[in-house]
């Protein structure tokens, strides 16, 4: 177990690097710098700080010194804002990312898994098709669509929800729907295929064939062995949720990382850009390693490989 969760970690490191080097040379090819926004500013303070910031050496030497303190902890000082570090913003709205990614998982997994289940255990039946087109329907709104009509529906017309804003339970619905459900109907959908495979073996006609309640097949044979490959999904939907949260802060008026995110590629703001990409990128990653560790309790045969 241990050698095959070295062997996964040690995987990761060359792509991670890919992912940095990668992210670094875009961010620094976007049009204009963090100097040239129109800020008054003699030519000498100017020089001085590109020299501070090491923006005038050359880039393979920027990209080294930029992984050497990534690798200490440091993911860097604002260009624009001086003295507002990465992990300043990060210590001040990441938790209220986490906790609106978080919400929007828990309405994944709520409503999809129980509608993937439904699917499988009624195939080809109404009760199946009528989850598969709303499963359909759900994915295919972007999450951006949905927050306006949820807004429009149950925060004006209605009145349930405030409009925006954050600091009670009632502000995190909306978003959470909003952010959770088109990614629902992907889970239904990847449950309700896995499910059907896991009930078409034989371990599960031989259970059925001995008179085992339906009920008891579904959850003790069949459901344990159906999430080993929604594992993975689930991980990394995880991740996405949080980093994928960007534009739903925004319409919401949330003070999560959305907010600086945008700004700081507006600003050609290299430093924090660069810094929150690369954390939402080693999040990612992180999901991915965690999703390898449940694969190999869940199907030892894979950590025997």
């Amino acid at each position: 177990m241990t050698s095959y969760l070295l062997r996964r970690l040690a995987a990761l490191v060359p792509v991670w690097l890919g992912v940095v080097l990668l992210a670094f040379l875009l961010i620094h090819s976007i049009p204009g710098g963090p100097f040239d926004t129109g800020t008054l500013r003699s030519p000498e303070a100017t020089e001085f700080l590109r020299r501070h910031y090491h923006l005038d050496e050359p880039l393979w030497k920027q990209f080294g010194l930029y992984v050497s303190s990534v690798l200490q902890g440091d993911l860097g000082e604002s260009m624009v804002r001086r003295g507002l570090y990465v992990q300043d913003v990060l210590a001040d709205r990441f938790p209220t990312s986490l906790t609106l990614g978080v919400a929007g998982l828990g309405v994944s997994l709520a409503v999809g898994l129980p509608a993937g289940l439904l699917g499988a255990v009624k195939q080809n039946r109404w009760p199946d098709h009528s989850v598969m087109v709303a499963a359909t329907i759900g994915y295919a709104i972007p999450s951006f669509v949905l927050s306006l009509l949820l807004i429009l529906v149950f925060g004006g017309w209605l009145g349930w929800f405030p409009l925006g804003g954050w600091g009670t339970p009632s502000h995190v619905v909306l978003p959470a729907i909003a952010l959770g459900l088109p990614w629902a109907g992907l889970i239904a959908r990847l449950t309700r295929a896995s499910m059907l495979e896991v009930l078409r073996q034989d371990y599960v006609r031989t259970a059925a064939a001995k008179g085992a309640p339906p009920r008891r097949i579904v959850v003790n044979h069949a459901l344990r062995n159906a999430l080993v490959p929604l594992t993975a999904v689930i991980a990394v939907l995880a991740a996405e949720l949080v980093t994928g949260s960007l534009i739903v802060e925004l319409i919401f008026g949330i003070p999560g990382i959305g907010r600086y995110m945008i700004d700081s590629v507006l600003g050609a703001d290299y430093t924090m850009t660069l810094g929150l990409t690369v954390f939402y990128a080693t999040l990612i990653f992180v999901a991915n390693f965690f999703a390898d560790v449940a694969y190999a309790f869940l199907d030892p045969k894979i950590r025997l490989g």
